[in-house]
């Protein structure tokens, strides 16, 4: 009887040991296997890149002009628009000439008379000297005649000057530009009484800036000549550095920089004043590139390469951003990098790559 109770827990124990380890068998067969990820990757290498810095500036006119008279007057003409082109030589506006031209033929009459009085006086001074000459008079007749005609001499030549004046105050009531440019302005209105001095009409050149301020590291890495790159607005335009303040701003403590735009946009769609995303030419920057679309974050930056088959994950470090490219370190040349799938992965996870799943 106690045999057949030893054999029958055996029994029962080897049952159970089939038992489980069948079961174990099924949980590993039906156990899903990890399923590779598809990923594209490229050689990690160094590489010398251009490097650019960035600014927000401000687009401004190369010059401005303010034009004002020199005489005063009521004006009577404006011959130009604000936001209108205008050319060398070209009429600006003008102020009431009557009370002027009116002093001019007065002047006119007063040269006339001078005139008359002083060739009269030399005629006269003529005839005296040759009496003189001949002993008929004395020598100090000669002198009063000669002492006339000097008074009658001077009081001409001022009246040509007085003359001359009045004919410039009626020249310089008209405004004239002396440069190409766009009418920044118009300050004044027709019938307006315009002091001498005051600007009327305000001009600037068609040449267009930018000016930035360079902080004290930066401006080391740029020159007169430095290329520069701007957009305003979604226009985009080429330039140069043409002037860098050798002294900081007192507030700022910047170096003003002028960039010379050479080939401008339309000035119509250009405004002064508006700000402008500029982008200097600073030398190049050797190190390792990567894609930028490459680099995650789960509060540190990190880049997937894969080893043996399988994405391994690299924390890193960024140094400089330039476009789609940024320069980095915490990797080694020749190390692959995961730039396409990189987000469906995890440390360990295998992978397939895409040039090997086009093979098959």
């Amino acid at each position: 009887m106690k045999r057949l109770h030893r054999l029958l827990t055996s029994s029962l124990m080897l049952a159970l040991l089939i038992f489980a380890a069948g079961c174990s068998q099924q949980a590993a067969t039906e156990a899903p296997a990890v399923k590779e990820k598809l990923v594209q990757v490229q050689a990690i290498k160094d590489e010398t890149l251009p490097v650019r810095i960035k600014y927000t500036g401000m687009t401004s006119a190369g010059e401005v002009k303010k034009y004002s008279f020199k005489v005063s007057g009521q004006l009577n003409a404006v011959n130009v628009e604000k936001g209108g082109q205008v050319h060398v030589g070209q009429k600006l506006a003008s102020v009431s000439t009557t009370e002027l031209e009116l002093a001019v033929q007065a002047s006119q009459l007063t040269v006339q008379k001078a005139e008359k009085a002083y060739q009269d006086a030399a005629d006269t001074y003529a005839k005296l000297e040759a009496l003189f000459q001949a002993g008929a008079i004395a020598e100090n007749d000669l002198k009063k005649a000669k002492l006339d005609l000097d008074v009658k001499e001077a009081s001409y030549n001022q009246a040509n000057i007085d003359l001359q004046s009045r004919q410039i105050m009626v020249n310089n009531a008209v405004l004239y530009a002396d440069m190409n440019g766009y009418v920044v302005d118009v300050l004044n209105k027709t019938g307006e009484n315009i002091a001498a001095g005051y600007p009327v009409v305000v001009v600037r050149t068609g040449e267009q800036r930018v000016s930035v301020g360079l902080s004290q590291d930066d401006v080391k890495r740029v020159q007169a000549g430095t290329k520069a790159y701007v957009t305003v607005g979604g226009l985009e335009a080429q330039g140069e550095v043409v002037k860098i303040e050798a002294i900081p701003d007192a507030e700022t403590r910047t170096y003003h920089t002028e960039i010379l735009l050479n080939q401008p946009p339309d000035s119509e769609q250009f405004y002064l004043g508006a700000t402008a995303r500029v982008e200097l030419e600073a030398g190049e920057a050797k190190g390792i590139w990567v894609p930028i679309a490459s680099v995650l974050n789960d509060g540190e930056d990190y880049i997937f390469v894969v080893e043996e088959n399988r994405a391994v994950k690299k924390n890193i470090k960024l140094l400089d951003v330039q476009g789609f490219n940024v320069r980095i370190e915490g990797v080694s040349q020749g190390e692959q990098l995961v730039v396409t799938g990189m987000k469906s992965l995890k440390e360990g996870t295998p992978v397939r790559l895409q040039s090997e799943e086009v093979a098959k």
